[in-house]
């Protein structure tokens, strides 16, 4: 009795074993996983619609901030107009007048869009201008494989604010929100 279940445990073990992937099967797996997902992300990117969500603001002073009651957002309909509002909590350095909001806002054209992929990296790097009627914004997203991105808003009239986020579709960002 002993002996068989000596035997029904070396055979166990031994099949383990032999079926069980290696190290390098595993990394050339995960790889191939991570080439598939900044494929997608570049024709994502490259189709020019697309949605920034973001999660958390990184203002200056070095305390994150998380968007989920006052979430900020960035529709791409296209490579020259788009809809963003992202809330701000920062130094004003030059007044915009009474009434001006306090977020970040532009609805409309912009200008200076370009998307450039970095395939070694497996990074893009989206960048373009809005200048509104006040003010004016230099915007620089990073989109990584997983879709994750981080954001930095260089303003006119603010200081600089970073941004973490996904970023999806513009047909699944505008489903979830009905």
């Amino acid at each position: 009795m002993k002996t068989r279940i000596l035997i029904c445990l070396l055979l166990f073990s031994f099949s383990q074993i032999s079926f069980s992937q290696s190290r390098s099967e595993r990394k050339a797996l995960k790889k191939e996983m991570d080439t598939k997902a900044y494929e997608q992300t570049k024709a994502l990117l490259d189709n020019g619609t697309f949605f920034f969500n973001a999660e958390w603001m990184l203002p200056r002073d070095g305390t994150q901030v998380l968007l989920i009651n006052n979430p900020g957002f960035i529709k791409f309909y296209d490579a020259a107009k788009i809809d963003m509002y992202l809330p701000y909590f920062g130094i004003i350095r030059i007044g915009g007048g009474l009434n001006q909001p306090a977020a970040i806002q532009h609805k409309g054209e912009i200008s200076s869009f370009k998307i450039t992929h970095n395939d070694t990296k497996r990074v893009s790097i989206i960048s373009f201008t809005a200048s509104g009627t006040i003010e004016q914004y230099d915007v620089t997203i990073k989109v990584y494989s997983n879709n994750t991105a981080t954001m930095f808003v260089n303003s006119t009239k603010r200081d600089g604010i970073r941004y973490r986020g996904v970023v999806t579709t513009l047909e699944e960002a505008l489903s979830t929100e009905k």
